[in-house]
Protein backbone atom coordinates (compact mmCIF):
# COMPACT_ATOMS: atom_id res chain seq x y z
CA UNK A 1 0.00 0.00 0.00
CA UNK A 2 1.49 3.73 -1.10
CA UNK A 3 2.48 6.02 1.37
CA UNK A 4 0.34 9.36 1.59
CA UNK A 5 -0.16 12.46 3.05
CA UNK A 6 -4.16 11.55 1.87
CA UNK A 7 -3.92 7.83 1.51
CA UNK A 8 -6.79 5.71 3.14
CA UNK A 9 -7.50 2.37 4.73
CA UNK A 10 -10.10 0.23 3.42
CA UNK A 11 -12.13 -1.48 6.95
CA UNK A 12 -14.87 -3.91 6.97
CA UNK A 13 -17.97 -3.01 8.24
CA UNK A 14 -19.75 -5.45 10.89
CA UNK A 15 -22.37 -5.64 8.30
CA UNK A 16 -20.52 -6.50 5.78
CA UNK A 17 -20.27 -3.46 3.51
CA UNK A 18 -16.69 -1.79 2.53
CA UNK A 19 -16.40 1.66 4.51
CA UNK A 20 -13.61 3.81 4.37
CA UNK A 21 -11.80 4.82 7.55
CA UNK A 22 -10.77 8.25 8.01
CA UNK A 23 -6.95 7.20 8.80
CA UNK A 24 -4.24 8.26 6.60
CA UNK A 25 -0.45 7.21 6.33
CA UNK A 26 2.21 9.55 6.28
CA UNK A 27 5.88 9.64 7.39
CA UNK A 28 7.25 12.46 9.23
CA UNK A 29 10.63 11.91 8.19
CA UNK A 30 12.35 11.05 4.38
CA UNK A 31 13.57 7.28 6.28
CA UNK A 32 9.49 6.58 7.09
CA UNK A 33 10.83 6.02 10.37
CA UNK A 34 7.91 5.91 12.07
CA UNK A 35 5.27 5.31 9.66
CA UNK A 36 2.47 7.10 10.82
CA UNK A 37 -1.32 7.18 11.05
CA UNK A 38 -3.11 10.05 11.53
CA UNK A 39 -6.72 9.38 12.76
CA UNK A 40 -9.70 11.22 12.73
CA UNK A 41 -11.95 11.73 16.15
CA UNK A 42 -14.64 9.74 15.34
CA UNK A 43 -12.60 6.38 14.47
CA UNK A 44 -12.32 3.79 17.34
CA UNK A 45 -8.44 2.87 17.42
CA UNK A 46 -8.12 0.08 18.87
CA UNK A 47 -11.10 -1.83 16.90
CA UNK A 48 -8.94 -0.70 13.81
CA UNK A 49 -6.24 -1.69 14.62
CA UNK A 50 -7.85 -5.40 15.81
CA UNK A 51 -9.33 -5.24 12.37
CA UNK A 52 -6.01 -4.14 10.53
CA UNK A 53 -3.59 -5.59 12.79
CA UNK A 54 -1.45 -8.46 10.25
CA UNK A 55 -1.30 -4.98 7.53
CA UNK A 56 0.20 -2.92 10.67
CA UNK A 57 2.67 -5.96 11.33
CA UNK A 58 3.71 -6.09 7.98
CA UNK A 59 4.50 -2.37 8.25
CA UNK A 60 6.29 -2.46 11.42
CA UNK A 61 8.82 -5.21 10.01
CA UNK A 62 9.23 -3.06 7.14
CA UNK A 63 9.56 0.37 9.20
CA UNK A 64 10.65 -0.65 11.83
CA UNK A 65 8.18 1.76 14.31
CA UNK A 66 4.63 2.59 14.06
CA UNK A 67 3.14 6.18 15.12
CA UNK A 68 -0.65 6.39 15.60
CA UNK A 69 -1.75 9.91 16.28
CA UNK A 70 -5.57 11.23 16.87
CA UNK A 71 -7.74 14.03 17.95
CA UNK A 72 -9.01 11.89 20.80
CA UNK A 73 -6.81 10.49 23.82
CA UNK A 74 -6.78 6.14 22.62
CA UNK A 75 -7.41 3.90 25.35
CA UNK A 76 -3.74 2.48 25.24
CA UNK A 77 -4.51 -0.52 26.98
CA UNK A 78 -6.98 -1.10 24.24
CA UNK A 79 -5.25 -0.89 21.54
CA UNK A 80 -2.17 -2.78 23.17
CA UNK A 81 -4.44 -5.17 23.37
CA UNK A 82 -5.34 -5.15 20.58
CA UNK A 83 -1.90 -4.99 18.20
CA UNK A 84 -0.53 -8.21 21.16
CA UNK A 85 -1.97 -9.40 24.44
CA UNK A 86 1.65 -10.90 25.44
CA UNK A 87 3.34 -8.42 28.05
CA UNK A 88 6.01 -9.30 29.81
CA UNK A 89 7.35 -7.23 33.13
CA UNK A 90 10.13 -5.33 32.96
CA UNK A 91 12.60 -6.78 35.78
CA UNK A 92 16.47 -6.08 36.20
CA UNK A 93 16.66 -3.32 33.41
CA UNK A 94 19.26 -0.99 33.34
CA UNK A 95 16.80 2.11 33.53
CA UNK A 96 15.67 3.65 36.37
CA UNK A 97 11.62 3.59 35.87
CA UNK A 98 8.58 3.22 38.06
CA UNK A 99 5.45 0.66 37.21
CA UNK A 100 1.89 2.72 37.28
CA UNK A 101 -0.23 -0.13 36.88
CA UNK A 102 0.04 -4.01 36.56
CA UNK A 103 1.43 -3.89 32.99
CA UNK A 104 2.03 -0.43 32.69
CA UNK A 105 5.55 2.28 33.37
CA UNK A 106 7.41 4.79 33.28
CA UNK A 107 9.07 5.28 30.02
CA UNK A 108 12.24 6.26 32.21
CA UNK A 109 13.45 8.49 34.88
CA UNK A 110 16.58 9.70 34.40
CA UNK A 111 17.00 13.45 35.09
CA UNK A 112 15.30 15.97 32.61
CA UNK A 113 18.54 17.76 31.54
CA UNK A 114 19.99 14.31 30.03
CA UNK A 115 20.04 13.06 26.81
CA UNK A 116 19.25 8.92 26.92
CA UNK A 117 21.58 7.44 24.08
CA UNK A 118 19.66 4.93 21.24
CA UNK A 119 19.31 1.76 22.82
CA UNK A 120 17.35 -1.51 22.41
CA UNK A 121 15.51 -2.82 25.62
CA UNK A 122 17.42 -5.57 27.03
CA UNK A 123 20.02 -6.03 24.34
CA UNK A 124 22.27 -6.81 27.20
CA UNK A 125 19.99 -9.95 27.96
CA UNK A 126 19.50 -13.52 26.85
CA UNK A 127 15.69 -12.51 26.16
CA UNK A 128 14.14 -9.22 25.35
CA UNK A 129 10.79 -7.83 24.55
CA UNK A 130 10.32 -8.38 20.66
CA UNK A 131 7.48 -5.13 20.93
CA UNK A 132 7.43 -1.73 23.38
CA UNK A 133 4.44 0.24 23.35
CA UNK A 134 4.84 4.15 23.99
CA UNK A 135 1.76 6.81 25.34
CA UNK A 136 2.45 10.25 25.25
CA UNK A 137 0.34 10.63 28.82
CA UNK A 138 1.78 14.45 29.26
CA UNK A 139 3.24 16.70 26.47
CA UNK A 140 6.37 17.79 26.20
CA UNK A 141 6.27 21.20 25.82
CA UNK A 142 10.26 21.50 25.14
CA UNK A 143 12.09 18.92 23.41
CA UNK A 144 11.79 15.26 25.60
CA UNK A 145 11.64 13.23 21.39
CA UNK A 146 11.94 9.72 21.60
CA UNK A 147 14.38 9.89 18.53
CA UNK A 148 14.30 6.58 16.56
CA UNK A 149 17.44 4.63 14.89
CA UNK A 150 17.01 2.08 12.22
CA UNK A 151 19.48 -1.00 13.33
CA UNK A 152 19.36 -2.58 9.88
CA UNK A 153 20.92 0.82 8.49
CA UNK A 154 23.64 0.21 11.23
CA UNK A 155 24.63 -3.19 10.26
CA UNK A 156 25.37 -1.48 7.03
CA UNK A 157 26.68 1.66 8.55
CA UNK A 158 29.13 1.15 10.57
CA UNK A 159 32.96 0.52 9.35
CA UNK A 160 33.44 -3.03 8.78
CA UNK A 161 36.45 -3.58 10.56
CA UNK A 162 34.27 -2.22 13.76
CA UNK A 163 31.44 -4.58 12.38
CA UNK A 164 33.14 -7.61 12.50
CA UNK A 165 35.08 -6.90 15.55
CA UNK A 166 31.89 -6.78 17.15
CA UNK A 167 30.65 -9.66 15.58
CA UNK A 168 33.44 -11.95 16.32
CA UNK A 169 34.58 -10.70 19.89
CA UNK A 170 31.15 -10.14 21.65
CA UNK A 171 30.40 -7.94 24.81
CA UNK A 172 30.47 -8.37 28.78
CA UNK A 173 27.76 -5.76 30.21
CA UNK A 174 28.92 -5.11 33.84
CA UNK A 175 26.80 -3.24 36.10
CA UNK A 176 26.83 -1.85 39.54
CA UNK A 177 23.61 -1.29 41.57
CA UNK A 178 22.98 0.88 45.01
CA UNK A 179 22.41 4.66 45.67
CA UNK A 180 19.78 5.43 43.04
CA UNK A 181 19.91 2.54 40.90
CA UNK A 182 19.19 0.23 43.68
CA UNK A 183 18.83 -3.82 43.11
CA UNK A 184 15.55 -3.66 45.01
CA UNK A 185 13.90 -1.05 42.46
CA UNK A 186 15.10 -2.72 39.06
CA UNK A 187 14.25 -6.23 40.45
CA UNK A 188 11.08 -4.95 41.67
CA UNK A 189 11.93 -7.72 45.11
CA UNK A 190 13.78 -7.67 48.70
CA UNK A 191 14.81 -11.21 48.18
CA UNK A 192 18.48 -11.85 47.25
CA UNK A 193 17.85 -15.56 46.95
CA UNK A 194 14.89 -14.15 43.83
CA UNK A 195 17.77 -11.72 42.77
CA UNK A 196 20.00 -14.71 42.24
CA UNK A 197 17.37 -17.21 40.55
CA UNK A 198 16.17 -14.40 38.23
CA UNK A 199 19.97 -13.92 36.97
CA UNK A 200 20.65 -17.48 36.87
CA UNK A 201 18.26 -18.03 34.87
CA UNK A 202 19.39 -15.24 32.25
CA UNK A 203 22.90 -16.73 32.38
CA UNK A 204 23.93 -13.44 34.37
CA UNK A 205 26.40 -13.52 37.16
CA UNK A 206 26.00 -12.29 40.29
CA UNK A 207 28.54 -10.80 42.58
CA UNK A 208 27.68 -9.16 45.93
CA UNK A 209 29.68 -6.09 47.35
CA UNK A 210 29.62 -4.91 51.45
CA UNK A 211 26.63 -4.86 53.08
CA UNK A 212 24.08 -4.39 50.57
CA UNK A 213 25.17 -3.69 46.70
CA UNK A 214 25.30 -5.73 44.05
CA UNK A 215 27.25 -6.01 40.65
CA UNK A 216 26.28 -8.61 37.85
CA UNK A 217 28.19 -9.84 34.42
CA UNK A 218 26.47 -10.83 31.21
CA UNK A 219 28.61 -11.54 28.12
CA UNK A 220 26.42 -11.01 25.10
CA UNK A 221 26.25 -11.09 21.69
CA UNK A 222 26.93 -7.27 20.03
CA UNK A 223 24.29 -8.67 16.12
CA UNK A 224 21.73 -10.41 15.99
CA UNK A 225 18.93 -12.09 13.34
CA UNK A 226 15.25 -10.86 13.70
CA UNK A 227 13.36 -13.94 14.22
CA UNK A 228 10.19 -12.99 11.96
CA UNK A 229 12.54 -10.79 9.00
CA UNK A 230 15.89 -12.55 9.07
CA UNK A 231 17.39 -9.48 9.29
CA UNK A 232 20.73 -9.14 10.97
CA UNK A 233 20.52 -6.00 13.39
CA UNK A 234 22.90 -3.81 15.07
CA UNK A 235 21.68 -5.33 18.65
CA UNK A 236 23.98 -4.06 21.36
CA UNK A 237 24.55 -1.22 23.77
CA UNK A 238 28.36 -0.46 23.55
CA UNK A 239 27.90 3.09 23.02
CA UNK A 240 25.95 3.65 25.55
CA UNK A 241 27.23 1.54 28.49
CA UNK A 242 31.23 2.21 27.84
CA UNK A 243 32.66 4.06 30.73
CA UNK A 244 34.02 6.94 28.13
CA UNK A 245 29.89 7.87 27.76
CA UNK A 246 29.71 8.31 31.53
CA UNK A 247 29.56 11.69 31.40
CA UNK A 248 28.94 13.44 34.95
CA UNK A 249 25.59 13.85 35.22
CA UNK A 250 24.70 9.94 34.08
CA UNK A 251 27.24 9.00 36.80
CA UNK A 252 24.99 11.30 39.33
CA UNK A 253 21.96 9.45 38.32
CA UNK A 254 23.04 6.24 38.46
CA UNK A 255 25.79 6.15 40.99
CA UNK A 256 25.82 3.84 43.83
CA UNK A 257 26.75 6.55 45.85
CA UNK A 258 26.89 10.37 45.75
CA UNK A 259 30.53 10.65 46.05
CA UNK A 260 31.79 6.78 45.05
CA UNK A 261 35.20 6.23 43.46
CA UNK A 262 34.82 2.73 43.27
CA UNK A 263 34.90 1.12 40.04
CA UNK A 264 33.90 -2.43 41.48
CA UNK A 265 30.34 -0.01 41.52
CA UNK A 266 30.60 1.83 38.43
CA UNK A 267 26.65 2.06 37.17
CA UNK A 268 27.55 0.58 33.71
CA UNK A 269 30.72 -0.29 31.84
CA UNK A 270 31.21 -2.89 28.59
CA UNK A 271 34.05 -4.90 27.30
CA UNK A 272 34.84 -6.93 25.04
CA UNK A 273 33.39 -10.29 25.49
CA UNK A 274 36.96 -12.29 27.40
CA UNK A 275 36.44 -8.99 29.62
CA UNK A 276 38.99 -6.76 27.88
CA UNK A 277 38.67 -3.23 27.09
CA UNK A 278 37.11 -1.61 24.15
CA UNK A 279 38.84 1.46 22.89
CA UNK A 280 37.20 4.93 23.27
CA UNK A 281 37.50 5.56 19.66
CA UNK A 282 36.08 2.91 18.58
CA UNK A 283 33.37 3.78 20.62
CA UNK A 284 33.58 7.42 19.13
CA UNK A 285 32.99 6.07 15.63
CA UNK A 286 30.25 4.23 16.29
CA UNK A 287 28.48 6.95 18.50
CA UNK A 288 28.64 8.69 15.64
CA UNK A 289 27.24 6.77 12.74
CA UNK A 290 24.25 6.16 15.76
CA UNK A 291 23.84 9.77 16.09
CA UNK A 292 23.54 10.33 12.12
CA UNK A 293 21.12 7.35 11.31
CA UNK A 294 18.62 9.35 14.20
CA UNK A 295 15.62 10.94 13.82
CA UNK A 296 12.92 12.37 15.72
CA UNK A 297 9.19 13.85 15.55
CA UNK A 298 7.54 15.73 18.42
CA UNK A 299 5.10 14.27 20.97
CA UNK A 300 1.44 14.96 20.86
CA UNK A 301 -0.72 14.23 23.67
CA UNK A 302 -2.36 11.07 23.08
CA UNK A 303 -0.12 9.52 20.42
CA UNK A 304 0.84 5.84 20.42
CA UNK A 305 4.33 4.59 19.41
CA UNK A 306 5.29 1.40 18.46
CA UNK A 307 8.58 -0.01 18.14
CA UNK A 308 10.14 -3.38 17.00
CA UNK A 309 12.50 -3.58 19.73
CA UNK A 310 15.60 -5.34 17.30
CA UNK A 311 14.57 -3.10 14.19
CA UNK A 312 14.89 0.22 15.68
CA UNK A 313 16.71 1.70 18.74
CA UNK A 314 15.04 4.52 20.86
CA UNK A 315 16.10 7.41 22.96
CA UNK A 316 15.22 10.44 24.53
CA UNK A 317 15.85 13.90 24.32
CA UNK A 318 16.34 16.17 27.16
CA UNK A 319 13.43 18.14 28.19
CA UNK A 320 12.23 20.61 30.58
CA UNK A 321 8.76 21.50 32.38
CA UNK A 322 6.17 18.26 32.36
CA UNK A 323 6.54 15.15 30.22
CA UNK A 324 5.35 11.95 31.08
CA UNK A 325 5.68 8.98 28.79
CA UNK A 326 4.04 5.36 29.66
CA UNK A 327 5.70 2.18 28.35
CA UNK A 328 4.22 -1.42 28.04
CA UNK A 329 6.88 -4.32 26.63
CA UNK A 330 5.26 -7.17 24.95
CA UNK A 331 6.33 -10.49 23.15
CA UNK A 332 9.60 -11.98 24.30
CA UNK A 333 12.01 -13.08 21.72
CA UNK A 334 12.66 -16.58 23.18
CA UNK A 335 8.75 -17.49 22.53
CA UNK A 336 9.14 -15.49 19.06
CA UNK A 337 11.87 -17.71 18.21
CA UNK A 338 9.84 -20.88 19.26
CA UNK A 339 7.20 -19.82 17.34
CA UNK A 340 8.94 -18.86 14.00
CA UNK A 341 10.59 -22.55 14.47
CA UNK A 342 7.34 -24.58 15.59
Amino acid sequence: MPIGKFARLESGSPGGATATDLVRRTAYNERQLPLAFEADADVDLAAWVREHREELRADLHRHGALLFRSPSKPDFNAVVEAFSGRLVDYQGGAAIRSRVGKTTYTASEYPEELDIRQHSEFCYSHDWPMLLFFQCDIEPRDRGQTPLTDNRALMRAIPEDIRRQFAERELLYVRGYGYNRTWQRSYETESRSAVEELCRAEGRTVEWIGDDQLRTSERRPAVARHPVTGDEVWFNYAHGFHISRMDSGIREALSTAPDDTDEQLWPNNVFWGDGSEIDADTITVVNDVVEEHTVQFDWREGDILIVDNMLAAHGRRPFSGPRRILLKIAESYAETMHGAQA
